[in-house]
């Protein structure tokens, strides 16, 4: 089965999104709508009564989107392969298993959580204090290679794997018995841990649901009742401050389900036209309303991120609707390829902004369901507006980038934070990195973050075209 290539370019962006929002000057320097809704400069403290979304609020929901859409593919290909149900089971609970482990260590070999750094050094005017945990965070990024690089050789990657997890282990002793510090099954990676456990429950989901629209729906009704009963009992809080199940699970992580649920729908769709080999021309059409088209989907997700960032209450309950009618009957007539993504796209937003007084106004945090849904259309609408361009710039270098990035994402995640500015402060580079940031220019610090981003997805897209690949 070929691989969906405007699903890997989603990704990919999503990823750059994420990166680049942690990267980019902080304090009373960009607007608010370069962060997160919920925390506005100059402070950036958490406020939950803020509502409206950013840009930046899109890059989480998107990524789960692209997981959730990636499951039907993986998995019905694992189908198709003659696997048992038990096994791809095994296999679901295995890989959540890995990735709560991956989220844990992770979390354990940034600088600041090892310990106090017995080493600091100084060159040409730039210190860095603390080397020595910067060399550890190195050496910790190194042993992912061996952790989870693909092998197919089944020998090989038994020691390999041997050598990966142990050299973590390893790792993990030295940080104990030197510099002190306490191993806590508590401390791990936010946003590797939700997407261990929204992993495990959408794919359990799927595969109940896979053959039966009725059930999938059940599913999504269930999983909205879960989230009723949890915001509104107590549950939630409950079972989150249950210190037995608290380090792998969290019922916080269910609410994402109506994301994803609405995703492996999508990711079905996309598991059909894989088999027939459906073109692009095919699924479009040849006519000149597919332009329009193609252009109104894109416009709509920037449309709504803008105006409900801006709280333009009444336009967005006007304009949106009356976009989507128009681009509904468009696609109806003219692109029936795509009639059956924009409807559900289409059905998500609409209802989104139903419900979104209800809770205050659409928040990423704390998660209102107006913002699951209604991210899950945009995201929709962004992998149609991809698959326009991708039938237009398939061998474009940008297309190519993204897409490298985007078949390596766990690679791509750590290779900011654990990787490149370790290597920075260990080279010594730091300090020319900082100096690009003139104060009072913050624009020319976020360049020079989007340049640093750029180069994370050039070095994994080279290791894709190096068929070194990482996956749990």
């Amino acid at each position: 089965m070929n691989r969906a290539v405007s699903l890997d370019v989603l990704r990919g962006l999503s990823i750059f999104g994420m990166i680049l929002s942690g990267t980019i000057p902080f304090g009373n320097v960009l607007p608010a709508w370069m962060y997160h809704a919920q925390c506005p400069p100059p402070s950036h403290a958490f406020n939950p009564e803020i509502a409206g979304i950013t840009w930046v609020d899109l890059v989480l929901p998107v990524f789960i989107f692209c997981m959730g859409a990636a499951i039907p593919l993986a998995l019905g290909k694992k189908l198709e392969k003659g696997q048992t149900i038990g096994e791809i089971t095994r296999q679901i609970l295995t890989r959540f298993s890995v990735l709560v482990l991956f989220a844990i260590y992770i979390a354990h070999i940034m600088p600041h959580a090892i310990g106090k750094g017995f080493w600091n050094l100084n060159l040409l005017g730039t210190d860095v204090k603390g080397y020595d945990l910067q060399i550890f965070t190195l050496l910790g990024f190194l042993l992912m290679f061996p952790m989870f690089a693909v092998i197919r050789d089944a020998k090989k990657k038994i020691i390999y794997r041997i050598a990966g997890w142990g050299g973590a282990i390893l790792l993990l002793l030295i940080f104990r018995f030197t510099y002190g510090q306490e191993f806590s099954l508590h401390r791990s990676n936010i946003i590797i841990l939700l997407l261990a456990g929204v992993y495990f429950l959408g794919a359990i989901s799927w595969l109940i649901s896979r053959n039966n629209t009725t059930a999938r729906l059940a599913i999504f009704i269930f999983w909205a009742a879960v989230q009723v009963l949890s915001k509104h009992t107590g549950l939630g809080i409950i079972i989150e401050n249950y210190q037995p199940i608290s380090w792998f699970f969290k019922l916080s992580m269910s609410f994402y389900m109506l994301l994803l649920i609405p995703a492996t729908m999508v990711g079905d769709i996309i598991a059909k036209r894989l088999k027939s080999s459906e073109e692009f021309s095919e699924r479009a059409g040849n006519g000149n309303s597919k332009h329009i088209f193609f252009a109104g989907v894109l416009a709509v997700s920037v449309w709504l991120t803008i105006s409900l960032f801006a709280r333009w209450t009444t336009a967005v309950f006007i304009v949106t609707p009356a976009t989507l009618i128009f681009l509904y009957l468009l696609v109806t007539k003219y692109i029936p390829g795509y009639r059956q993504m924009f409807t559900l796209a289409a059905y998500l937003i609409i209802i989104g902004l139903m419900v979104e007084p209800v809770e205050g106004g659409i928040k990423k945090d704390y998660v209102t369901v107006s913002y699951l849904l209604i991210t899950a259309g945009i995201s929709i609408n962004l992998l149609m507006f991809l698959d326009y361009v991708v039938a237009y710039f398939r061998n474009s270098r940008w297309v190519k980038l993204f897409e490298g990035a985007g078949s390596n994402p766990l690679m791509a995640y750590v290779m900011s934070t654990w990787f490149m500015f370790p290597l920075l402060h260990v080279s010594f580079l730091i300090g020319f990195y900082n100096v690009l940031y003139p104060s009072g220019y913050p624009w020319i610090g976020v360049l020079r973050a989007a340049c640093l981003v750029m180069l994370i997805m050039v070095v994994v897209n080279r290791m894709v075209r190096k068929k070194i690949v990482w996956r749990v």
